[in-house]
């Protein structure tokens, strides 16, 4: 499986070449074109392999060979149903899209929803990434793409009481909106970035809702109120611009999931 990101960093898209076999896992209504041999399937909630040898992206992206994908474990309609809840509950669609390829040399195009870049995440085994809301994109490889619950840490640092995470061995790629930053963050170095330019960072890095300023005044009177800081050792993305807000009603439901 090859990929590569086209017409960065303001009208991004994400293009796929595929071999018999292998698939793509991405957002609903995400996909601008693809090849005649590609099958489209839609599922509840989180779609990913549990076990490597189920995928044919077992192999690294990138790889030559590709071994044709075992059928997939059933899931309890309660189950799939209930992780669908917990994917919105995460800011991200209730269903999830699966591009096949039925034979090699087929393509898919995917264009996220905003004008900005895409950022390729590179899982390992013993590393993963935490994405905000509205970030995700697409998946590949032998890659778990959960959603957690974050309890009021989650909630108190404006992510929401669910969070989504990121871990196994291929690509996870992430829509932003404008350009995108990244800083490696060294052990107890620390960032301050406002939650709505967030994208994504690594599970090592620790996150607290604190002031903008020592003084409250100064806080609230300069426009930032309260921001998150961000400590390493990991990576950190965020994006050079903030989606606009859809208003009163839409804040208040972000702020509580």
């Amino acid at each position: 499986m090859d990929f590569r990101v086209n017409h960065a960093p303001v009208f991004s898209t994400l293009e796929f070449s595929l071999a018999q076999h292998e698939y793509v896992v991405a957002q609903p209504n995400s996909m601008l074109t693809m090849s005649a041999g590609i099958s489209i399937s839609a599922h509840v909630g989180r779609l990913d392999s549990d076990d490597e040898s189920e995928s044919a992206n077992d192999a690294a992206v990138g790889d030559a060979a590709a071994t044709p994908a075992k059928p997939r474990p059933r899931q309890s309609l309660f189950g799939s149903w209930f992780g669908g809840v917990k994917s919105m509950l995460g800011g991200e669609s209730f269903f999830t899209a699966e591009f096949r390829a039925k034979s090699d040399e087929q393509t898919v195009v995917l264009a996220p929803e905003s004008y900005g870049d895409i950022v390729v995440l590179d899982l390992q085994p013993d590393s993963g990434y935490f994405l905000t809301r509205g970030s995700y994109l697409a998946n590949v490889g032998s890659t778990h793409v959960r959603i957690k619950y974050g309890g009021l840490k989650g909630l108190m640092s404006k992510k929401g009481l669910f969070l989504m995470h990121a871990t196994g061995r291929g690509n996870v790629f992430c829509q932003t909106f404008g350009a995108i930053e990244h800083r490696k963050l060294e052990a107890d170095e620390t960032l301050y970035v406002d939650n709505r330019f967030m994208v994504a960072f690594s599970d090592t890095v620790t996150y607290k809702l604190v002031k903008a300023s020592e003084s409250l005044k100064d806080s609230l009177m300069s426009g930032e109120g309260l921001i998150n800081r961000y400590t390493g050792p990991g990576d950190v993305y965020f994006q050079t611009r903030g989606k606009p807000t859809g208003g009163i009603l839409t804040t208040l439901i972000d702020a509580a999931f």
